[in-house]
């Protein structure tokens, strides 16, 4: 069932395959996630619509800094006040009852609804006046525009194991499909709270052996990097990667399932080539020469843009720019299909490989389609 819900929504979200597998490992570790990224970029829209395939008491809000705790909470109890003079929230049907939640630009809150979150995603209470109620909360999803600066807030995010930087769609012909998607996302596969916590049950009993040393190794790297992964963090990495074997159909993980530390050993956005770089060495060298090629194929992307394309039809020095940039695509496609054919060789998995050729492929058609216009000016 997890696969149906797991294809179902890569078929609708285009190049959000991360995401997805993100979101879904977070719900079977009962970890919560944060996706950043610029405006537009569905980062809302993805994750009601993982939600929409379970069958849970669920909550969202837009938080602003003019947010009150009533809003996520629940109002004051006037009758409680009235008759037992007690300060009492009635929390039915707001975030202190709700297993699955979407607080979206969280950053935003004031420092007394970070405190009363920070104790709710953390250990699971809520201080509700002078009674401790227990909070059935398993994933707690968040979307930002921006990183926090504030201390507190830095405390707050790092109560994010999950963290990803959502780019915009890049493929030409992700694009083209783009503009012919159907606006309302309507989940067919739905699962009860109950079936997700059997599958929690079965993500303890994954076999992690062979690959503890790894994750340490990761650690010891990536510190010498400059990049420091607390015990916390480091100790909540292993039910990520047992949960995301999992995910991938495994009772016993492997270097592969490594794969999902890249997305929670990072603070900063620019931290996360060094730490996919470092984690590639181990579980997949193809996939990290693929992402140095996207590397690559950004600074392209750069280069390009900053070519008058108003004198493209001259044929001068513009139009010879954008052909050096083209034969180093058509060089870069080459060596991405050489190393997919070695991955599937070795039984290595390849979607990164796939996601970037994609993208090589779509920006290569863009230039050849401006290149054409131009000339036929």
């Amino acid at each position: 069932m997890l696969q149906k819900i797991r294809e179902e929504l890569n078929n609708y979200f285009i190049e959000r395959r991360e995401e997805i597998d993100i979101a879904l490992t977070s719900l079977l570790c009962s970890e919560h996630t944060i996706f950043l990224g610029n405006p537009g970029t569905a980062k809302s829209q993805l994750i009601r619509a993982i939600s929409s395939h379970f069958n849970a008491k669920y909550f969202e809000k837009l938080i602003t800094r003019f947010t009150t705790e009533d809003e996520l909470f629940g109002p004051l109890s006037i009758k409680e006040l009235k008759d037992n003079d007690r300060f009492v929230r009635k929390t039915d049907n707001y975030l202190p009852t709700a297993e699955i939640a979407f607080l979206d630009e969280v950053f935003k809150a004031n420092s007394s609804i970070l405190n009363s979150l920070l104790t709710i995603i953390n250990e699971r209470i809520y201080h509700n006046g002078d009674r401790i109620e227990k909070v059935p909360l398993i994933s707690l999803f968040s979307a930002s525009n921006e990183l926090p600066e504030e201390n507190e807030l830095l405390a707050f995010y790092d109560r994010f194991l999950f963290r990803k930087v959502v780019r915009n769609i890049k493929a030409f012909d992700d694009l083209m499909k783009l503009l012919d998607l159907s606006e309302e996302y309507k989940p067919k596969t739905k699962m009860s709270i109950d079936e997700l916590k059997n599958l929690q049950k079965e993500v303890e009993k994954v076999d992690i052996s062979s690959i503890k040393k790894d994750i340490i190794n990761i650690k010891f790297a990536l510190e010498n990097e400059g990049i420091t992964i607390s015990d916390r963090r480091l100790k909540k990495s292993v039910k990520a990667v047992k949960s995301y074997a999992y995910l991938n159909g495994k009772d016993k993980a492997d270097v592969n399932d490594l794969d999902i530390l890249r997305h929670i050993f990072w603070n900063e956005p620019d931290e996360f080539f060094k730490v996919s770089v470092e984690v590639f060495k181990i579980s997949n060298h193809y996939e990290g020469f693929a992402l140095e090629q996207r590397e690559i194929l950004d600074n392209l992307v750069s280069e390009f843009k900053k070519i008058d394309k108003d004198r493209l039809g001259l044929g001068g020095i513009e139009y010879r720019k954008c052909l050096e940039i083209l034969g180093k695509l058509n060089s870069m496609l080459l060596s991405l299909k050489n190393a997919k054919n070695k991955a599937i060789e070795n039984e290595k998995p390849h979607n990164l490989i796939d996601d970037v050729i994609r993208e090589v492929e779509g920006f290569k058609k863009y230039i050849e389609n401006i290149l054409k216009g131009k000339l036929n000016e």
